[in-house]
């Protein structure tokens, strides 16, 4: 370590030390937030005192790298000026994007955790443009079906309206509406998204594709006397002409039939190497302790396949809700 990023890191000790010590005798547990966005519309949001400083650390790393806030994001995710982007973006918004955009570069994930009415459909959202305008491939997860007009409508608040997203699920409430109640995206039907995505070969059960195919599905192998033969899903290994970006529902790798979810982990696990359009896979996960669960499929799922992509946002109150969710939540190094 040089001199000078020695002094540093001591002035940054000490000012660290002194903020710590100014807090502590403050007698609320929650503190004003002050953004570094100098963006209009402020929520005047508290923030807890003991991550308040560390907050405004980080922030300031970016200030320091990047000279401002606001024109890094506004860069990042291609807006035509810093006003287009505020009339989407809130101050402690954009904050938010800014600390995600340096993790990205550092192919690591965040965890936003802000409470219900800041505004977390709106951060998923210039996330979810950041990587579409970079020419990434993003896969955005939620509880429900119904979510996915949400997340539409938050997409065209920040200015990104011009979307093709792939639904994964297939049944009626997953279809996109707009303010109006007009519906604007429709799923496929599910033998649709079936012959589109996947491909099915016969083989013999007691054939090794059979055995090894058991063994990656996690299911034992048929009665070969009862079932002499076994129909495999062969998924593409990328996504279809004509979208942009992935919408799905933890429901749909948790499901019975697996070609969905070989087919997300297909491309993932390829990078997407072979697209002349996309980079690689990022995750944005709604309510994101709803994939956490050690044990479940969706959990182990989950712990597999996201150290191979490209970066991930976890967006959830109660991101720590069970002990449980935490080895997924710290699969990316966030």
């Amino acid at each position: 370590m040089s001199n000078t990023e020695l002094e540093i890191e001591q002035a940054e000790f000490k000012q660290n030390a002194e903020e710590v010590a100014k807090l502590a005798t403050q007698e609320s547990a929650l503190v004003p937030y002050v953004p570094k966005s100098k963006a209009p519309y402020r929520m005047n949001t508290l923030i807890p005192r003991n991550m308040a400083f560390e907050v405004q650390k980080s922030l300031n790393r970016i200030v320091k790298e990047k000279g401002n806030v606001d024109n890094y994001v506004r860069n990042e995710l291609k807006y035509e000026s810093t006003k287009k982007m505020w009339k989407g973006l809130g101050a402690e918004q954009v904050d938010a994007v800014g600390l995600y955009l340096k993790q990205f570069e550092k192919e690591q994930g965040i965890i936003i955790a802000d409470q219900t009415g800041i505004g977390k459909g709106r951060q998923a959202a210039a996330v979810i443009r950041h990587a579409v305008m970079q020419g990434y491939l993003p896969v955005f997860f939620t509880k429900k079906p119904d979510l996915f007009t949400d997340m539409y409508r938050d997409l065209k608040a920040i200015g990104f309206d011009n979307v093709r997203p792939f639904i994964v699920n297939t049944d009626t409430n997953a279809k996109i509406k707009d303010a109006d109640g007009n519906v604007v995206f429709s799923p496929m039907t599910s033998s649709a998204q079936a012959e589109l995505i996947s491909n099915e070969i016969e083989f013999p059960t007691e054939s090794q594709e059979s055995i090894e195919w058991h063994k990656k599905i996690g299911k034992k192998l048929p009665d070969p006397s009862k079932v002499p033969f076994i129909k495999i899903s062969e998924t593409l290994d990328h996504l279809p002409i004509g979208y942009d970006m992935i919408f799905c529902t933890y429901s749909q790798v948790q499901a019975a039939h697996p070609y969905k979810r070989l087919w997300l982990e297909k491309m993932v696990a390829s990078g997407l190497e072979g697209s002349k359009k996309y980079k690689k896979v990022i995750f944005i996960l709604d309510e994101s302790h709803m994939a956490g669960g050690f044990d479940s499929i969706i959990g182990t799922w989950m712990r597999e396949v996201l150290p191979q992509t490209r970066a991930c946002c976890f967006l959830s109150a109660t991101f720590a809700k069970y002990p449980e969710v935490m080895p997924f939540s710290l699969t990316t190094n966030v």
